[in-house]
């Protein structure tokens, strides 16, 4: 493709432009993959409007931008430009013609060659009315040329406008044309660097989410920093380094999760290079608040407040080396053992559902109560002093000894002897044999009786245990008081036995 015919008139229209950055810096010579120095890159603005009295009717326009290494070229190359126009209901943009992109000339001397001395390249643009040709009146076009890698020559670019558009009558096939000076200024590594003003360190909850103030714990983290070509960064966190080969020339990083698990600093460092051939070092500090943090240890030299529950783990311990106090009716659970060096003082109800094993003294202010399950075992003395009580609600099991007094008001079962003062102490159903403490010899019942209601009792004088010598203890009654209105032994016959006899 060839450049169109020229008319000698120029535009119809008014054509004004800004760039994004401006002025424009040139990129550096000879980038090569790696360097720290990066190519220029740069948008372009273009209005176009009619500033006329009359209407112009306009079937297309043309931008053309110099493509090469020369002072007077715009672009490296006419790749990865993209155009936009508004309105992009009534216009539309026609893609880059390939096929207008010559050689790059290689001959370059000490002079600065005129503007197209060299052949230069060219890339073109054009807009065009949808309908085929459109009115511009009161209404303006907005055409932007964005990603533009600047050429590495300082200089004037000029761009050039081709249009097609009449006042009057048909539309030429000659455009009128008009060009437009973009100024291209020397490349300074890391110039006019401000020491100490960072990169605006930010830390995300994702590409393109909320600022990450507080996260939970382990949820992933995106930073991203402001990148300007020459920085070289490096980013620290954990009192550690971290090691991602894409820190050092890019402008994020994505903290993986699992990672960030308690309140984390980050601090970015930037090391840009000066023209006098020195450098400049900015930081940049971040700290990302996490909600239920991790830690290895905490020592609190003050009060310690949950407000909600406080639960350790599996596997170490927790130790208080100071009272612990549980108010307000809530509770201490401890799932595993519970281990208590000192005193225990319970104010109100302490409630135990596993094991509790104290080495020191318990001490009981008021009711110490059981379950309904299970029992409670004590392998020493149990004391309990007046006026207070032992109250046992189901059995009470003593393999030892019960010092002063007991009072039971129910039942007392004892599987072996009751001892009073090393003697044992009789009980119902006992069987017994008696001694007399002055004669000697036991009482026994002889075979032969008295009368038909009675029977004799004799002393059997040897005094060896004999087999008709034994009596069963019983009670007729819960009380030791004998059952009343019965009838007397003697009251069932008026003879008395002789005496002697």
């Amino acid at each position: 493709m060839t450049d169109a015919p020229r008319a000698d008139q120029g535009p119809l229209l008014t054509y004004a432009l800004t760039t994004v950055p401006n002025p424009l810096t040139a990129s550096p010579p000879d980038v090569k993959p790696g360097d720290e120095d990066e190519n220029s890159y740069a948008d372009i603005d273009l209005v176009i409007s009619n500033s006329g009295s009359t209407p112009v009717r306009c079937s297309k326009i043309a931008i053309v931008l110099p493509v090469g290494t020369l002072a007077q070229d715009l672009a490296l190359t006419g790749e990865g430009i993209s155009a936009y126009v508004e309105p992009d209901s009534g216009w539309t943009v026609v893609d880059v013609q390939s096929d207008v992109l010559l050689a790059v000339p290689t001959a370059e001397t000490a002079v600065f060659p005129a503007a197209g001395e060299a052949g230069p390249s060219k890339v073109r643009f054009s807009i065009a009315p949808q309908g085929g040709e459109s009115e511009v009146t009161v209404d303006g076009l907005y055409l932007t040329l964005r990603r533009i890698m600047v050429s590495d020559k300082a200089g004037v670019a000029r761009i050039e406008i081709e249009e097609w558009a009449t006042t009057d009558g048909t539309i030429p096939d000659t455009p009128h044309t008009t060009t437009l000076d973009v100024a291209k200024f020397p490349f300074r590594s890391g110039a006019d660097p401000a020491p100490g003003i960072g990169r605006a360190l930010v830390a995300l909850k994702s590409q393109g989410g909320p600022p990450a103030t507080r996260i939970a714990a382990n949820a992933p983290v995106r930073l991203e920093w402001h990148h300007v070509r020459g920085d070289s960064h490096e980013l620290y966190m954990d009192d550690r380094r971290v090691t991602d080969a894409a820190i050092a020339g890019g402008s994020k990083y994505d903290v993986p999760a699992n990672t960030v698990r308690r309140d984390t600093a980050f601090a970015l460092k930037t090391v840009t290079p000066t023209p006098d051939g020195g450098f400049v070092v900015r930081w940049d500090h971040l700290t990302v608040c996490v909600t239920d943090q991790t830690l290895a240890q905490l020592t609190v030299s003050g009060a310690l407040q949950a407000d909600g529950s406080l639960t350790t783990g599996s596997t170490s311990e927790t130790k208080f080396n100071h009272p612990v106090s549980v108010l307000n009716g809530k509770k201490l659970t401890a799932t595993g053992e519970l281990r208590v060096d000192g005193n225990v003082s319970a104010g109100g109800t302490a409630q135990i559902t596993g094991k509790l094993t104290a080495d020191g003294d318990v001490q009981v202010n008021k009711s110490f109560k059981t379950g309904t399950a299970g029992e409670s075992v004590f392998y020493h003395n149990v004391t309990v002093y007046t006026p207070s009580k032992l109250v046992v609600g189901k059995d009470m099991q003593v393999n030892g000894s019960v010092t002063g007094s007991l009072k039971v008001t129910g039942s007392l079962n004892a599987d072996v002897d009751v001892t009073r003062g090393g003697k044992g102490v009789l009980a119902h159903n006992d069987t017994i044999s008696m001694s007399n403490t002055r004669y000697g010899g036991y009482l026994y019942a002889p075979a032969y009786d008295y009368d038909g209601d009675r029977g004799y009792i004799f002393r059997w004088k040897p005094g060896n245990p004999i087999n008709n010598g034994y009596w069963k203890v019983e009670r007729n009654s819960t009380t030791a008081e004998a059952l009343q209105d019965l009838p007397a032994a003697e009251d069932t016959t008026t003879t008395e036995p002789p005496a002697g006899k």
